[in-house]
């Protein structure tokens, strides 16, 4: 689709400090933003570009600047917040240094992951709204899945050097074992409105990281 493009965007003037690329860039952040709040709370399939611009404060032509659909901008919105999300685990991982144990160190990357998702919109959009929408977003939630899983055992790698010898098929598998364990617990939390408390879901997830650990092939 072609993008909407206003004539001062033709001209590529700078207002208010910005130019073309920084106001695209800053309008786009608004839809995202927007995204967030409304697929978190109305829920993506209520969801219209109407009801979008509005949170937005911006008009449909810059909404289809940006975005073809609302899947579209949903996709986007997942992503920014699994990046985020990640993001919060690698500082974490990286705060508890090096020379932490493993289960030091996977303690705190859950305590990031239960604080990151303490916010029900995040929650929601990452674990509930992308379920079931189309075969390509199907595709970005298994491949992020993967990549959680994977970020799992790098750090794993990281302490445990005899791993890069055993059956990295299976090692694989236990990463994403291990990630859909949390994700299943996240989805309980959320849904059963935060009843547990943040400490108790970082201590029972991390009896599974311990658990099945230990069973890694000789």
């Amino acid at each position: 689709m072609t993008k909407s493009v206003t004539s001062d965007d033709k001209k590529g003037r700078v207002y208010g400090g910005e130019n073309l690329e920084e106001r695209r860039t800053r309008r786009r952040q608004q839809f995202l933003d927007a995204g967030l709040q409304v697929f978190g709370t109305l829920g993506y399939r209520a969801a219209t570009v109407r009801i979008l611009c509005k949170q937005a404060e911006l008009t449909d032509r810059y909404f289809y600047e940006s975005f073809d659909t609302t899947e579209d901008l949903l996709m986007g919105v997942y992503r920014q917040q699994c990046e985020a999300l990640a993001q919060c685990v690698v500082v974490a991982l990286a705060t508890a240094g090096s020379d932490t144990d493993f289960m030091s160190a996977i303690e705190a990357g859950l305590d990031a992951v239960f604080t990151h998702v303490s916010d029900p919109r995040v929650a929601r959009v990452i674990w509930i709204e992308v379920l079931g929408v189309s075969p390509r977003v199907d595709k970005m939630y298994n491949d992020t899945m993967d990549g959680f899983g994977n970020l799992v055992m790098n750090v794993a790698r990281q302490r445990f050097d005899d791993l890069g010898t055993k059956d990295q098929d299976e090692i694989r598998m236990v990463g994403l074992a291990l990630a859909g364990a949390v994700s299943q617990c996240v989805l309980h939390w959320v849904l059963g409105g935060y009843r547990e408390s943040k400490a108790t879901m970082v201590s029972a997830t991390s009896r599974v990281f311990r658990g099945l650990m230990s069973t890694l092939p000789p």
